[in-house]
């Protein structure tokens, strides 16, 4: 394997090894007791742990989401109506051919007659003006898990070749380097973007008790296999053959095959077992939580980890909650006060994916709040929109509000997390140098001497080789600003329903709301290289590809529309008219790129190829 890894025995210069208790935690697990662990006691050795590094490590998660709660309070009272300021542009009558809202559609629950206005906001391929625009209409939650229903299933084919032990099951091509190169792989990419295994535990209890018991159907051989699973499919999915090659670009989705990704075979291994460990889980409700042991930041980590997925499937697909969002307090915050091991502490200081999952989580809560926030002040105003009355009350004064939460996000963001408000794909701002002994450079191309001045961390040009970062960087910051430019574009998105169905009523304020919505769409991250060219590792793939279908029909509207034509010549600045091209591009290119393994992508690729006017 060759990720780049910091955690490789090539990488960095070789930590000291810690007295005594060393040897014998790699076949013992430790309990963690302070100041003595027990094994310790009884072996008569010194316990030594790592502390955490005193400031970063407390202030990073505990301090950004204590903050966060002053803001959640901040965003619950949003005013409904505010003064109408300066109009925007002459007078212009809603288009003749709109359609009213008392129009139908085939999904009576689509009836725009009955929707309330965020259904309108937030579904945005039921606003009328996006209505006349598509070749065919189907929309909703359930149209998109009837899609992924139709998907066809992993196959089950693909296995390991196995040999009976005394009872057990062992698997030849799992050797113990085997065995150390997948589970490497996985704690350093996957699990530095969710990081609630404990690496330490995994490699001194998990992997040696598999290695030297073989497999069974209990709860070690199923998770060693799945680490084991997601660990090829990091190898793979970073540096595999692409599953294609279009026009002379290689996809950016590598390894395996459109319907065989790499690792099935350990997956189906780990499926045919995992039915005997489910009846084994413990919610967080059936027993405390000792907040703080190791275990209990390990449990609140999986938990938030659940609840960011649960979070974008509500968001994104509408669909709903298993009620665990409401177990917040109860379950708190993980504060990463445990010990971190050799590999994990290396890592850390030369990703921060620590303060990354932090941010990742802050900034989930906040859109969900933002999310509610919206839907209560447009509720609030039913009578208003369906009689098409003035918007400026609730939208300009209230959004305004909204998107300053997520300013006061960014101004709390850690020092090592900063960038260019105006400049997604560049480096760090301040761009940090060596952070000790431990650090390797981002680019192992370069000297930490140069610091990466005046070069960008992503790049447009996706035909060239991409750089490969150590570990997961690239797709955590990436991730990260992504999200925040998405949760931008959200909170200004009725500002663009507005000028599609009022233009009207539109005002200055109004049409500052679509330019920052239109500027908050350009060049996101994800889509450029190098991570759009490790797919396979980025989460939530169904999210953005629904998005930056969206994303496309706008833009295409701004080409059409006349307020939003207006719009983008006048308030945009002068380098959006290249920047949004560039966008569509890598739009357009992220969704055909995966259209043919993703069903999602799939259905959005179809409805772009008629609007862009694309070759079949």
């Amino acid at each position: 394997m060759n990720l780049d890894s910091a955690s490789s025995t090539n990488s960095g210069p070789p930590l000291k090894q810690r007295k005594g208790r060393g040897a014998i935690a790699a076949k013992q697990k430790c309990d963690e007791q302070r100041p003595k662990c027990d094994l310790c006691q009884r072996m008569k050795l010194d316990c030594r742990y790592r502390e955490p590094p005193p400031i970063e490590k407390d202030q990073t998660l505990v301090e950004i989401l204590d903050r966060l709660k002053s803001l959640e309070g901040k965003v619950d009272q949003i005013p409904i109506r505010a003064p109408i300021p300066t109009g925007f542009g002459p007078a212009q009558p809603s288009p003749a051919s709109q359609p009213s809202f008392s129009a139908t559609v085939d999904d009576p629950s689509l009836c725009l007659a009955s929707s309330s206005p965020q259904k309108l906001v937030h579904k945005m391929l039921t606003w009328p003006a996006i209505q006349q625009l598509l070749l065919y209409f189907e929309q909703g939650s359930a149209f998109i898990v009837r899609m992924q229903r139709g998907t066809p299933n992993l196959p089950l084919d693909e296995s390991l070749e196995e040999r009976p032990f005394v009872g057990m099951i062992t698997f030849p091509a799992l050797t113990r380097d085997m065995m150390d190169r997948l589970a490497t792989a996985y704690f350093d990419t996957f699990n530095f973007i969710y990081p609630f295994m404990d690496r330490q535990n995994f490699t001194s209890d998990t992997l040696t008790r598999v290695h030297t018991e073989g497999f069974n159907g209990d709860t070690d051989s199923v998770i060693a296999l799945l680490v084991f699973a997601l660990g090829e499919l990091a190898i793979e999915g970073s540096r595999g053959n692409p599953i294609e090659v279009h026009q002379g670009r290689p996809s950016g989705v590598r390894g395996g095959t459109s319907s065989r990704p790499p690792g099935l075979a350990l997956f189906n291994e780990a499926r045919k077992r995992i039915g005997f460990v489910l009846t084994g889980q413990v919610l967080v409700t059936c027993s405390p939580i000792d907040s703080n042991s190791p275990r209990g930041d390990l449990i609140k980590r999986a938990y938030w980890h659940c609840a960011i997925m649960e979070t974008d499937q509500y968001l994104e697909l509408d669909l709903p909650g298993t009620g665990m969002i409401g177990l917040e307090d109860r379950v708190g915050v993980p504060s990463f006060n445990s010990p971190f091991c050799e590999a994990d502490h290396r890592g850390n200081q030369s990703s921060h994916f620590e303060a990354y999952y932090a941010s990742q989580v802050a900034l989930r809560r906040l859109c969900a709040n933002l999310h509610h926030s919206i839907n209560d002040s447009m509720t609030n105003t039913d009578a208003l929109v369906l009689s098409n009355e003035d918007l400026s009350g609730p939208i300009a004064s209230s959004l305004n509000q909204l998107a300053s939460q997520l300013t006061q996000w960014r101004g709390m963001l850690p020092r090592d997390l900063q960038w260019a408000e105006d400049d997604p794909a560049s480096f760090l701002t301040p761009q940090p140098m060596a952070l000790g002994r431990y650090n390797q450079p981002l680019d192992p191309n370069l000297s930490s001497n140069q610091g990466h001045s005046g070069l960008p961390l992503f790049t447009t040009d996706l035909d060239s080789e991409p750089v490969h970062y150590p570990y997961a960087y690239d797709i955590q910051v990436a991730w990260l600003r992504t999200s925040y430019y998405y949760a931008k574009y959200m909170v200004h998105r009725p500002f663009v329903y507005k000028a599609l169905h009022f233009p009207e009523q539109m005002t200055q304020e109004d049409a500052e709301g679509v330019a920052e919505c239109l500027c908050s769409c350009l060049k996101w991250p994800l889509t450029l290289s190098p991570t759009s060219h490790r797919k396979r590792l980025v989460p939530c793939l169904f999210r953005w590809s629904q998005n930056f279908l969206g994303i496309l029909l706008i833009l295409h509207m701004t080409r059409h529309n006349p307020m939003l034509r207006d719009i983008r010549a006048q308030l945009c600045g002068p380098r959006f008219e290249a920047e949004a091209d560039q966008t569509v591009h890598l739009m357009l290119d992220w969704l055909r790129d995966l259209e043919s393994s993703d069903p999602i992508s799939m259905w959005c690729w179809k409805i772009v190829q008629g609007i862009y006017h694309l070759d079949l």
